[in-house]
């Protein structure tokens, strides 16, 4: 269900754009008991010393304003959507929903969850209803903000459902929803709203940057798209919000540096700046070192040696699909 780090981004030495970023499994220590805490050998094992039940992993998580950790009446969903169990963590979100239907953060949980699933679609796959798909992550929302009218997460996650259906459709086909779309993700820019799951899988407002940076990118900047959608697209707005995700995630997110370079990619040759494309073809080599762990990560990985191999479609770029920005097509 993402305050200026770089105007220039430092990067490691690149490496083979054609190389497999290494994957790098995550699994949680458990505490060793210590010699003094054992029991000594000839004592009789008390009915609760044996147990079936595996050991508590122990969470070493950042002090981080926002940082939820094992006091969070769901961080069982949490360590699922950590674990990637998106699947087995929508099914019990929704049975846990029947049981406390006036507990808004169960809906921003499942409609992560609905997302998480859906970028797991390949972006040229037919055979599934994405439009009904995104519809059903948006009720969710709908449902929570009935019980939490502005509540900052649930905002960030209709916007995205709301984009997800635009993209879905083709951004040209759905402009009447983008300044729904780009108040929604102000708002909870503005707000002073922060969140970050165990390892910062989603950060907020760390992700609503990356959101409003594809927005204003995607979005066409022209006076028809003005007339048309009450909003219009603008690459300044898109770098600004970009950078700022960038340094609030710490420079190492991999879909916020991936969308760095496509941002970088794209205003290169819009402003017709040779030195800004290879920045961005420069900051995509250097995604390929970050170690992709979670299924979104190696889509990224793959997307960007395709960004690589073929530069021109930075500017329509959706990790879901193409996207037709032709203005012309408004026209009549």
């Amino acid at each position: 269900m993402i305050p200026l780090l770089l105007s220039t981004l430092v990067l490691a030495q690149e490496p083979d754009a054609s190389a497999e970023a290494p994957s790098a499994e995550s699994a949680a220590p458990v505490e060793e008991v210590s010699e003094e805490a054992a029991p000594a050998e000839d004592a009789a094992p008390t009915e609760d010393a044996v147990s079936d039940e595996p050991a508590e992993p122990r969470w070493d998580l950042p002090d981080i304003a926002g940082q939820i950790g094992p006091d969070s009446p769901h961080w069982d969903l949490e360590v699922m959507y950590h674990n990637a169990e998106y699947k087995g963590g929508l099914i019990k979100t929704k049975a846990r929903i029947l049981q406390n239907p006036g507990d808004p953060d169960l809906y921003w949980i499942a409609a992560r969850f609905q997302f998480e699933i859906g970028e797991q679609i390949d972006r040229t796959d037919t055979s599934i209803d994405k439009e009904a798909f995104y519809k059903q992550m948006l009720d969710y929302t709908d449902k929570g903000l009935a019980v939490s009218p502005g509540n900052p997460h649930l905002l960030y996650a209709k916007g995205i459902a709301l984009g997800r259906y635009g993209t879905t459709r083709g951004v040209l086909s759905t402009l009447f929803l983008a300044e729904e779309v780009e108040e929604t993700w102000l708002q909870v820019a503005n707000s002073g709203f922060t969140y970050r799951s165990i390892a910062g899988e989603e950060w907020l407002p760390c992700d609503v940057h990356i959101c409003l940076s594809i927005f204003y990118r995607l979005v066409p900047d022209s006076w028809l798209v003005q007339a048309v959608a009450g909003t219009r697209g603008s690459m300044d707005k898109s770098m600004s919000h970009i950078l700022k995700a960038n340094q609030c995630s710490g420079g190492a997110a991999i879909g916020t540096v991936k969308e760095l370079g496509v941002v970088q990619l794209c205003q290169g040759q819009k402003n017709d700046d040779s030195a800004l494309v290879a920045k961005g073809e420069q900051t995509l080599r250097y995604l390929l070192t970050l170690p992709a762990n979670r299924p979104s990560e190696h889509t990224d990985h793959r997307h960007a040696r395709m960004l690589l191999a073929n530069p021109d479609i930075a500017c329509g770029y959706s990790r879901d699909g193409q996207q037709d920005l032709d203005e012309s097509k408004l026209e009549g």
